[in-house]
């Protein structure tokens, strides 16, 4: 077969005149070979969603969002409770070491009963050294990480200097009514009977410790000689477990 070039030149040579369709051909026949030639799409099936299917994947991403923050609360408290645990034990064996080296307790009269002495600066300088009247030697009985926070107001978790002068506050940075209670308390044998009295229960009597040490927890109250009052739930104590 001659190729179509080849075609065309020898009719050219041979002065044969293109062939083209008549106006009257084209018009007749040329819309239907247009209409078979196109391609018709088929409708699209693809919609947005609709509110109800928005609304429900709202509900699920709050729902996943909820939980994986209660979750993350959760291990955070228990984090902050370990910590206090710790400040607690250390406070006690502050004590002893004060008494250990002094032959005397800290000053605190509100160590001997319920609640407990807060400490605030009047105790936390004896432990510390600051106090040389209480500590004449300068002693640093206990020691721990600086708090958190710029400010008084707004410590939490360790030691707050003004100038030399320290206080310590539990782990939680607390506000509003828990705000009240932003130190640890200390219970002390003042006496000196080897017998203390557990704050929250008074049926139980507790020997052979020099002092002992609590905190409120995170929502910063406490109800005195219940021991399972609902306040006392996330308390934390350095004669107990956790709670």
């Amino acid at each position: 077969m001659k190729p179509c070039w080849y075609l065309q030149s020898n009719a050219r040579q041979a002065g044969i005149a293109k062939v083209r369709p008549s106006a009257t051909f084209r018009k007749r026949h040329f819309p239907y070979l247009l209409s078979a030639m196109k391609m018709t799409s088929p409708p699209s099936h693809h919609g947005g969603f609709t509110l109800i299917e928005l609304l429900v994947v709202i509900a699920i991403i709050a729902i996943l969002a909820a939980l994986g923050f209660g979750a993350g609360g959760a291990v955070l408290n228990n984090a902050k409770k370990t910590v206090a645990a710790n400040d607690c034990t250390n406070l006690v064996q502050a004590v002893q070491a004060f008494y250990d080296d002094n032959n005397y307790l800290p000053e605190a009269a509100e160590a001997a009963q319920a609640p407990g002495a807060p400490t605030t600066n009047e105790l936390m300088d004896q432990l510390c050294g600051f106090d040389e009247d209480s500590n004449p030697k300068k002693e640093r009985y206990y020691s721990g990480k600086d708090a958190k926070g710029k400010t008084q107001q707004g410590a939490y978790g360790g030691l707050f200097y003004t100038g030399r002068s320290v206080e310590l506050f539990d782990a939680w940075r607390k506000t509003g009514n828990a705000a009240s209670n932003r130190h640890y308390f200390l219970l002390m044998d003042n006496d000196l009977d080897d017998e203390l009295v557990d704050p929250f229960d008074a049926n139980k009597p507790l020997y052979g410790r020099m002092a002992i040490a609590w905190s409120t927890g995170r929502d910063g109250q406490y109800t005195s000689g219940q021991a399972n009052a609902e306040k006392n739930r996330d308390n934390v104590y350095s004669w107990r477990g956790k709670n």
